[in-house]
């Protein structure tokens, strides 16, 4: 019994038409999301090198929903993308390109994301030794062995009237 009884051959050809559109479609927004995603740690990357901390530069959200994007897109056209690609060079070298554009951007976009983790722990233990210091001070001895009330100066020598 053949496998598509009842049905029509060419509908084959147009399902195979169709998968092969959606394909092409599918690696047209990738090359759309790579780019984006791009200009994205890009633009992170020039306000995490003017010293702005993670939390305040205001692309993460961005760049986590086009990396997911870009995740998804990717699993869907992988088996077939070659296929695509050899069809139209110009668009292969296109996206080879912006792919490569996007590596290099990431691996920079590390590097600043460490450097403002650093900054940002520095920040905060800078922050907590102050307050360390700063309690240090109702301790009864201090670093030089005299009592803290000892620095204070003495009001009289009756403190009861």
């Amino acid at each position: 019994m053949p496998q598509n009884a009842g049905s029509d051959p060419s509908d084959t050809d147009l399902t195979e038409e169709s998968d092969h559109e959606q394909i092409e479609n599918a690696v047209q927004v990738l090359l759309e999301v790579v780019t984006e995603l791009a200009l994205v740690m890009d633009e992170e990357n020039r306000l995490l090198a003017e010293g702005l901390p993670v939390g305040v530069v205001g692309t993460v959200a961005r760049k986590s929903e086009l990396t997911a994007d870009y995740t998804g897109l990717w699993e869907a056209v992988r088996a077939d993308v070659a296929r695509v690609l050899t069809a139209d060079p110009d668009f292969s070298e296109t996206l080879v390109q912006a792919v490569g554009d996007l590596r290099e951007i990431a691996a920079e976009n590390v590097t600043r994301l460490e450097a403002a983790m650093v900054a940002s722990r520095r920040r905060v233990e800078a922050a907590l030794s102050a307050l360390r210091d700063e309690a240090g001070v109702g301790r009864p001895y201090g670093a030089d062995g005299e009592t803290v009330l000892a620095r204070y100066p003495v009001v009289g020598t009756n403190f009861h009237v």
